[in-house]
């Protein structure tokens, strides 16, 4: 039986992984705001890193990893020598596919650019830049495509902590290529920090990978294993869904170019500070229970399975309904604390906050919707996601037109929130219609209720205190502010919890007292 503390201990090392590279990647938006702005500057990096970055999440964070799982979770019950045939197969295939697509897009980046920057057309200088940044960072594509594939064996095997904190090194890298190259490069040491970067991030992983007795080699015959074609059928739907999803973003950049100067940035800067909290608990939850659904799936072990699932669900409400509720609550502060300074002034400020307000509604249901969709790739059922998502894209592009005109670029992100809301619904049918594994947990709502009281409590008390913060100046009172406040707000929510007979309260205080005392 998967325990919920085997979850929750699984999640929270994802998680303490994903704070730090969190934190590493807020040092590296400081930096970057602090010695560009929210400028014209920022504008063309962000718009030039949309088309990698979109295609790293669908090759390589996205559909590889995930669909990498479920195979190598039947392969790792067989002998070692047919693991290894498999990582050999994946690599060499991975490599050759990922390589023309580098290709493809190194030459065809003037109309990328063109077409994602539509507000830059009538500004020569700015698509020139954004050309020449966006052929620099397509190389990362592969690199980053290598470091998924190692990440999604590491994961199967249980080992989250290296893979975790990989992207520590990514922020490392940037931080260290735009500190010592901005004064020979200027605003190409934006690009070149992200190739730096998702070289130490690939790098890092290899030691404990090898150390587990595995190599990454080219295999001649790569497409007569079964397990590779078996990867390549569940990887192409789930690449169409993530590709239909990145739609949104890409549909976002576009419409926000056209807006006023600094609101692809504002969008940017809100958009990753959303992020922290999604990435510690969100999506490590995800990360940490698709290779336990995967094997209650091999097992065929529907109850236990069932069990997984709702501990996980109901771990993301527990956890996150009250963190959106203090972001939302503290979010000028926040940025205050983390972006102001430098090139980034008061007006950059409110334009990210305000984003950041529309951003927020979603929060939970972006948490649920990876943990759900998790659920689906572990039953590899990787069509469904896809069809929703292509519905999904249609009501963002609706709505995105709709807002904007009234909203302005916070309309975006407001659009972003509704959508995630109405995927998680139609997820969550899909699975109860779908697949007999799940059967819907008939305690959820007296739960929820409960949960729901808890908050309510929770926000009069962020409430009362909002006052006292807002008259916080200097830098190092907002975040001694912070700081305590997240450890005797958490203590509290958890104490709470266990007073009204939460029993996931209960497994994280009893999880917490564990490490404190040094015994797991």
């Amino acid at each position: 039986m998967v325990k919920e503390r085997s979850l929750i201990r699984n999640a929270a090392v994802v998680g303490a992984g994903t704070f730090l590279s969190r934190i590493t990647g807020l040092i590296r938006e400081i930096l970057v705001s602090s010695m560009f702005g929210a400028s014209w500057v920022t504008d063309v990096f962000f718009v030039a890193y949309t088309i990698p970055n979109l295609l790293r999440r669908l090759f390589a964070e996205g559909a590889l990893s995930t669909s990498v799982i479920p195979v190598f979770s039947q392969y790792s019950e067989k002998s070692h020598e047919e693991s290894q045939k498999f990582i050999y197969s994946i690599f060499t295939g991975l490599t050759m596919v990922v390589s023309v697509v580098c290709m493809i897009g190194m030459t065809f980046s003037p109309w990328i650019v063109e077409m994602v920057g539509v507000g830059f057309r009538s500004e020569p200088d700015k698509i020139q830049m954004a050309i020449n940044m966006t052929r620099i960072m397509f190389p990362f594509l592969l690199i980053i495509s290598w470091s998924a594939l190692v990440m999604g064996i590491l994961n199967t095997l249980h080992i989250f902590s290296w893979s975790a904190i990989a992207p520590v090194f990514f922020n490392a890298g940037t931080i260290l290529t735009l500190l010592l190259l901005r004064a020979y490069a200027g605003p190409y040491s934006l690009a070149i920090g992200v190739l730096v970067g998702g070289v130490g991030q690939f790098v890092i992983q290899l030691y404990p990978f090898y150390k587990k007795g595995y190599v990454l080699r080219f295999f001649r015959k790569f497409w007569h294993d079964p397990g590779f074609r078996e990867v390549i059928r569940l990887m192409l739907p789930v690449t169409l869904a993530l590709a239909v999803g990145q739609l949104n973003t890409l549909v976002d950049r576009i419409i926000a170019s056209t807006c006023q100067e600094g609101a692809v940035s504002a969008l940017y800067y809100a958009d990753r500070l959303l992020e922290l909290p999604l990435g510690i608990f969100g999506i490590a939850l995800s990360t940490a229970i698709l290779p336990s659904l995967s094997q209650l799936v091999f097992k065929n072990n529907p109850q236990e399975w069932n069990n997984t699932f709702t501990q996980g669900i109901r771990l993301v409400l527990f956890i996150m309904i009250p963190v959106t509720s203090y972001l939302a609550i503290f979010r000028n502060e926040a940025i205050r604390l983390i972006y102001e300074r430098g090139m980034f002034d008061s007006v950059a400020t409110q334009m990210t906050a305000q984003s950041l307000l529309f951003y927020v509604p979603g929060l939970v249901f972006f948490s649920m919707n990876h943990v759900i969709t998790k659920a689906f790739y572990s039953l590899k059922d990787t069509v469904t996601p896809v069809r929703i998502s292509v519905i999904m894209v249609g009501i963002n592009v609706i709505l995105d037109l709709i807002l904007v005109r009234y909203l302005g670029f916070s309309g975006l992100a407001l659009a972003t929130a509704l959508v995630a809301v109405f995927n998680c619904i139609w997820l969550f049918f899909s699975l109860k219609r779908k697949h007999a594994f799940y059967e819907k947990d008939r305690t959820f709502y007296s739960w929820l209720v409960k949960i729901v009281i808890l908050n309510l409590f929770f926000i009069g008390l962020c409430w009362g205190i909002l006052p006292v913060v807002q008259n916080l100046q200097s830098t190092l009172s907002l975040l001694a502010f912070f700081g305590i406040s997240l450890i005797i707000f958490s203590l509290i929510y958890v104490l709470l919890s266990q007073l009204m007979g939460l029993k996931e309260g209960k497994s994280i205080w009893s999880f917490m007292l564990r490490k404190l005392v040094g015994k797991g």
